[in-house]
């Protein structure tokens, strides 16, 4: 049964990290990139990238690894919801969009074989936080960074059988959490407010989708336009095998990717090691199977018409081919080593916890 803590055990799973409020930072992209045909062999790629420390260990290495592919890339910062939207309107050529957007917007997009953003359990970084135990909540405010965390609770909340009213994000920190007894915070913000321990409450959506399910829950894929693959299929598929390689190495070496981290966030390297062994890289079938099932669940809640196709996405197996992968997991065809994400089967363990959903 999916569990939830209270801030009293904060204190014992986050000890060394200093106690601060969840900043809420504007969204910082390169601004709208020009407009140029996609069929510029000679143009960088525009690559979308999420604002959060989530992807470092894809993007550590990207650019190093792109060129060395031959390709080079425009790498633009934003928000889920931004970059969702700019890679719809063809501001951006490839991102890694929302779970949620990427089937609202399938038939403009062409879902690559090489990565995703997981998790098999807890997450830490998709937060419902409140005043009261979750079972309890009446009014929740969404944030508006992320569609697919807040389908997610949409769904997790029809689960648990409650009904809460869901808002808008309105306002300051302060006058939200005056007026309502419960707030969704993804990606850095989820981070510093557990740290912070400003509720009495939290619920981790990715354990408790597991609790329900026994999946893996993808938040994100990697994803690029249809008319950008057509025209470009080879370098479409070196985003993919340069994020890959990336996620790669940074496994390869947690305690120095960790460290590296920790100079450009707020948080500490033994934190940000423990949190990047929690997130889930790859989509392997099993990604695929959660994938699958989260879809069919959010057009039972109303969020989807209806679900995407994901084995038969046309050029899907074309762009991995290019690069030597064998198929949806992203490993390569002559690789002996097994996918890092795929060493442990197992969810990821987490602090002893008191309290729950009734």
């Amino acid at each position: 049964m999916t569990t939830e803590r209270s801030a009293d055990d904060l204190s014992t799973t986050r000890a060394g990290e200093a106690a601060d409020a969840p900043v809420v930072r504007p969204v910082e992209t390169a601004g709208p990139p020009v407009a140029r045909p996609v069929e510029d062999e000679r143009a960088p790629i525009r690559v979308g990238r999420i604002d959060f420390v989530n992807c470092f260990p894809l993007y550590h290495h990207f650019e190093r690894e792109l060129a060395a592919r031959g390709v080079s890339a425009t790498v633009v910062n934003g928000f889920p919801s931004d970059l969702n939207r700019m890679l719809v309107e063809g501001a951006i050529d490839v991102a890694l969009p929302s779970s949620i957007a990427f089937a609202r917007d399938a038939e403009e997009l062409v879902l690559l074989p090489h990565v995703s953003i997981s998790s098999f359990g807890a997450v830490d970084s998709i937060q419902l936080f409140s005043r009261v135990p979750s079972h309890e909540v009446t009014r929740v405010a969404l944030t508006e960074k992320s569609a697919t965390s807040v389908c997610l609770l949409r769904i997790l909340c029809r689960e648990w059988g409650i009904a809460p009213e869901f808002v808008a994000w309105e306002g300051t920190f302060a006058e939200v959490l005056a007026a309502c007894d419960g707030m969704l915070l993804i990606g850095d913000d989820a981070l510093r407010a557990l740290r912070a321990g400003v509720f009495p409450y939290h619920l981790d959506l990715g354990e408790a989708w597991h609790d329900a399910t026994g999946l893996h829950m993808v938040y994100a894929v990697c994803a690029a336009r249809r008319d950008f693959v057509a025209a470009r299929p080879a370098a479409a598929a070196a985003v993919g095998a340069s994020l890959l390689a990336s996620r790669d190495d940074c496994a390869a070496q947690p305690q120095a990717t960790a460290a590296v981290a920790a100079q450009l966030y707020d948080f500490s390297a033994s934190f940000l090691e423990r949190y990047f062994d929690r997130l889930k890289f790859g989509f392997a079938p099993e990604y695929r199977a959660g994938l699958r099932e989260f879809y069919r669940r959010a057009v039972e809640v109303g969020e989807l018409d209806g679900a995407p196709d994901l084995e038969g996405v046309a050029g899907l197996e074309a762009v991995a081919s290019l690069e030597g992968l064998t198929g949806l997991d992203g490993t390569p065809g002559n690789a002996a080593a097994p996918d890092p994400d795929d060493v442990a089967r197992s969810p990821a363990p987490g602090p002893v916890r008191e309290g729950g959903l009734a």
